[in-house]
C-alpha cells in the first residue's frame, strides 16, 4: 500500500480531443509537459478524431512518457471526460480542453494549495485568449480564500467560478463517484459541478490566472443551433433535480440554479435569437425574444434579475427583460458581438 501511494500521481490531467488543430493541440500539450512539478499523468482521450488528427495526437503525445492516449468512438466531450476519469490514477483531477493551455506553475501551485488547506476543490483565475487580445477574468482580488463549514471568505457558487470544470483541481475521490451526464450537451460542466459541490467540504480560491481559455467563435457554445432551447431545457431540468436531491448545500445550489438560467437566457439571446443565421428579421427576432422571456424557467429568473449572482453587465439584459425593454437587449447583443469580433481581429 505504501509503495502504491509513493507511485501514485499527484494530479491526473484529462484532455478530451476531437479534430483539434495541430498548433493548438501542441501548445496545450507542451504547456503541460513543461510544468514545474513532475508527479502527474496526462490522459488524452481521442474522441473519434479523423485518421489525420488521430495520428497527430499520438505523434505529439509520444514525446512524453507521462502522457497516454486512449482512442474511442466519438461520443462528445462528456463521454470523453468520463473515459478519462475512469483511467485517472491521480489524487486530484484537472480538466484541460485540447485547444487551451496552462502556465508552468499551475499544477504545482494548485496541488500545494490543495494539500495545505486540505481542499476538495481549488479554483484559479483564467485569461480569455482572443486572436488579438487577452482578457484576465478577476472574480476576487484576494488570494487563497477559503469556503468551508467554518469560513465563508468567498462564494464558490458564483457562476464566474462554478460555471466551468476547467480552471479547477478536484479531489479525485469525488469525481470518481460523479461522472458527467452524457445526455447533456449545453452546460454539462456546470451540472457536473452542481453534484460535486453538494458533496465536497472545502473550497479554495487562488487569484493567479493560470488557465488560458481560447475564444473560438465556432465553438459549440457560440454556434447557432436550432435545438438550443431544447438542449438548455434538458440541462436546466437536470439541475432542478440536483437541487431537489441536494443534502448539504441546497440553498446555495438553488441560487446558483437561477443564476445559470439567467446565463442560459443570455446565451440564447446571443446565439439563437440575435444571429444572422436564424433567417429572422429584426422585428421577428424581437418577437421571439418576447416569447422566450415569457417562458418558464426564464420568466422566473428574469423576475429575480436584481438578486442573481451575476456581473452587472450580465444582469442588465435580464433587468431590461423584466421591464419589457427588449430593444435595449438587442443593442447590448450588438455591442457584445462587435467587441468579440474586434478582439478576434475581424474588424479592419
Amino acid at each position: 500500500m505504501n509503495r502504491y501511494l509513493k507511485e501514485r500521481p499527484a494530479v491526473s490531467v484529462i484532455i478530451p480531443a476531437y479534430n483539434t488543430e495541430r498548433e493548438q493541440f501542441l501548445k496545450c500539450i507542451e504547456s503541460i509537459s513543461e510544468q514545474s512539478m513532475d508527479n502527474f499523468e496526462v490522459i488524452v482521450i481521442n474522441d473519434g478524431s479523423d485518421s489525420t488528427h488521430a495520428q497527430m495526437i499520438h505523434d505529439v503525445c509520444a514525446k512524453d512518457s507521462r502522457i497516454k492516449v486512449k482512442d474511442k468512438e466519438n461520443g462528445g466531450v462528456s463521454s470523453a471526460r468520463n473515459a478519462g476519469i475512469t483511467e485517472a490514477a491521480g489524487e486530484y483531477i484537472m480538466f484541460v480542453d485540447s485547444d487551451d493551455w496552462i502556465d508552468r506553475e499551475c499544477l504545482e501551485d494548485a496541488y500545494k494549495t490543495a494539500e495545505e488547506y486540505n481542499a476538495d476543490v481549488v479554483t484559479f483565475g483564467y485569461t480569455k485568449e482572443y486572436k488579438d487580445a487577452s482578457v484576465e477574468v478577476m472574480v476576487y482580488q484576494e488570494d487563497r480564500l477559503v469556503y468551508d463549514s467554518w469560513k465563508k471568505e468567498y462564494d464558490p457558487f458564483d457562476m464566474r467560478i462554478m460555471g466551468m470544470c476547467w480552471m479547477k483541481l478536484y479531489r479525485a475521490a469525488y469525481v470518481k463517484k460523479n461522472h458527467f451526464n452524457e445526455n447533456l450537451t449545453n452546460g454539462e460542466d456546470v451540472e457536473f459541478n452542481f453534484r460535486i459541490y453538494d458533496k465536497v467540504k472545502t473550497f479554495v480560491y487562488m487569484k493567479e490566472h493560470y488557465y488560458h481559455y481560447r475564444q473560438n467563435e465556432q465553438s459549440a457554445v457560440r454556434a447557432f443551433d436550432k435545438n438550443t432551447l431544447m438542449k438548455y431545457e434538458r440541462t436546466i431540468y437536470a439541475m432542478e433535480q440536483d437541487v431537489k436531491n441536494a443534502v448539504r448545500k441546497k440553498g446555495s445550489l438553488n441560487r446558483a440554479y437561477y443564476s445559470f438560467i439567467g446565463i442560459s437566457y443570455l446565451v440564447i439571446n446571443m446565439n439563437y435569437i440575435f444571429t444572422d443565421n436564424n433567417g429572422l428579421s429584426k422585428s421577428e427576432q424581437i418577437h421571439l425574444l418576447r416569447k422566450v422571456s415569457d417562458m418558464e424557467p426564464y420568466r422566473s429568473a428574469i423576475k429575480r434579475a436584481e438578486k442573481l449572482n451575476l456581473p452587472v453587465t450580465r444582469k442588465m439584459s435580464l433587468i431590461f427583460a423584466k421591464y419589457g425593454l427588449y430593444y435595449g437587449i438587442y443593442i447590448i447583443m450588438v455591442i457584445k458581438k462587435y467587441m468579440n469580433k474586434y478582439r478576434n481581429g475581424k474588424e479592419g
